[in-house]
């Protein structure tokens, strides 16, 4: 009988139990429910990417003209409806870039079904002979652009006078010098220019324009191009131009000009009567 009496549960202790397993219960409940809550938003976001509300339908390409802009289309190879979470805007922008006229290509995604790509072409500034009558369209950095088929005019921009080299994307690094001159040429003086040319017979690259008239202007090193080319210019207005061979501005706080021997006389002759 005592043991009995000994082993009976004080009535307020076990209520206390029971409220303790019971708030434990409930927590657990809360736990389950914010558990099977984000599984069941995670699987619903899922079906949604997966579904045609939010597949590819449009493809907008800005800064080309619509010829370029099917090429872009096309080097990017999108299937139209294919899931647009799936799209990799890495791996699209480095398949672009590999084009040899794009410079810079920005994608961007836009729900709920739009790719926009935004491209920036390179521009040519020079075009360099192949040795078979086309030329090779370069911009200011020396990137292969596109090929000219045929012969082209000089006129229709500065020729760089050195072969290039590699394919198309590639940098013509040996033609670096001359691309410097383009860059700093005065559009009056550009008007005179038929050929730049880079000669390699000294310690350094040396420019020489080819002027027309068969002159040429020596510019030595491609450092101090502004100044040299403005000796230039100050020689072809302020000298006599018949006979000229050569102006020498390598440098140009003090430009030299040589005449050709047999130009002249020839002409002594035509102004000799007597001869």
């Amino acid at each position: 009988m005592a043991t009995a009496v000994a082993m009976r549960i004080d009535p307020r202790l076990r209520k206390r139990r029971i409220a303790v397993r019971r708030a434990e219960g409930r927590r657990r409940l809360r736990v389950l429910g914010a558990i099977v809550l984000v599984a069941g938003i995670g699987v619903a976001c899922w079906f949604a990417t997966q579904s045609r509300l939010l597949d590819l339908d449009h493809v907008e390409i800005a800064g080309v003209e619509p010829a370029q802009a099917a090429l872009i289309e096309a080097a990017m190879d999108l299937d139209y409806g294919m899931p647009l979470v799936d799209f990799d805007q890495s791996a699209i922008e480095l398949s672009l870039t590999d084009l040899a006229w794009v410079q810079s290509v920005t994608v961007t995604r836009e729900w709920p079904g739009t790719i926009t790509v935004g491209v920036v072409e390179r521009v040519a500034v020079a075009l360099m002979p192949r040795g078979d009558g086309s030329h090779v369209l370069v911009d200011a950095y020396g990137v292969a652009i596109a090929v000219t088929p045929g012969a082209t005019p000089p006129a229709v921009m500065p020729i760089v006078a050195v072969r290039p080299e590699g394919s198309l994307g590639d940098t013509q690094h040996h033609a670096a010098p001359a691309l410097a001159v383009v860059a700093s040429m005065p559009d009056d003086l550009a008007s005179w220019v038929e050929a730049i040319e880079i000669d390699e017979s000294g310690l350094r690259p040396a420019v020489v324009l080819d002027l027309v008239g068969s002159a040429t202007a020596e510019l030595g090193p491609a450092e101090d191009l502004g100044d040299k080319l403005d000796a230039v210019r100050a020689v072809l207005s302020g000298v006599e131009l018949e006979c000229l061979a050569t102006i020498d501005a390598r440098v140009p706080d003090h430009p030299t000009v040589t005449r050709n021997p047999i130009c002249e006389a020839t002409l002594g002759a035509v102004d000799d009567p007597n001869s």
